[in-house]
């Protein structure tokens, strides 16, 4: 049986070219899941129930009726193979209704009112998942190490590092880890995590898995605006 050669270790311009390729997959459509008009029914059903929920008198309820909708038609889109990157500007006022909560607005469509602390972004929740997916890939490529999970992780926080890392600590990988797998398939930082994950395994597929994890740290700090925000403490 012949042995499959070990992947090299990509040059600097391989790393850039493959920090490229994996912003352009982002926006490949994927394979749809189901049929379509099985979906169109679901997504009629949904709408018309939010569309009843809509027309209360309650502002809450309709705040509840446009983020339920906005969801269901990403969902839709997600069954039918829409990138998630392309779906982002569909889910932005739903984002921007859940920070509201937070007595965070948005940006876009409110001027932030300073009083008050802010619970946690959109941004901050898909940092969370970058950071566990990529914690979960370093774990996997250790798992024969005899070091514990704690010192692996420490290590992983070590590698780290640039403008969109910031300070990482095995604490906060291990936080992102705990979040990632107690919140539900639809949370921000799942889908998230989800998204890194089979990056990670696309890469890997071309350079090694080691590599696809030195790969996806080059394309994190080459684009930080696309994927959430920089550094922030408290993760």
């Amino acid at each position: 049986m012949t042995k499959k050669p070990r992947p090299t270790k990509p040059t600097k311009a391989v790393f850039e070219e493959a920090a490229r390729l994996t912003k352009e997959d982002r926006y490949v459509k994927r394979k749809p899941r189901g049929g379509r008009v099985a979906a169109l029914d679901l997504l009629f059903r949904h709408l018309v129930e939010e569309g009843r929920l809509y027309e209360s008198e309650d502002i809450q309820d309709q705040r509840d009726a446009v983020a339920n909708a906005m969801l269901a038609i990403s969902d839709f889109l997600e069954t039918q193979g829409f990138p998630l990157a392309a779906i982002a500007p569909v889910m932005r006022p739903v984002a921007a209704l859940v920070e509201r909560e937070g007595n965070s607005p948005d940006p876009i469509f409110a001027q932030r009112d300073r009083a008050g602390r802010p619970k946690d972004t959109l941004a901050h929740h898909e940092r969370k998942g970058t950071l566990a997916a990529l914690a979960n890939h370093w774990l996997s490529l250790r798992s024969t190490d005899e070091h514990s999970q704690s010192d692996k992780l420490s290590e992983a926080a070590r590698k780290m590092n640039g403008p969109w890392f910031g300070k990482i600590t095995r604490a906060q990988l291990e936080t992102a880890r705990e979040f990632v797998s107690q919140e539900s398939k639809d949370h921000p930082a799942v889908k998230k995590a989800a998204m890194i994950k089979d990056q990670l395994e696309k890469a890997a597929d071309k350079f090694g898995s080691e590599n696809a994890f030195d790969i996806m740290l080059h394309w994190l700090n080459d684009v930080p605006l696309v994927v959430g925000n920089g550094p922030r403490r408290g993760i």
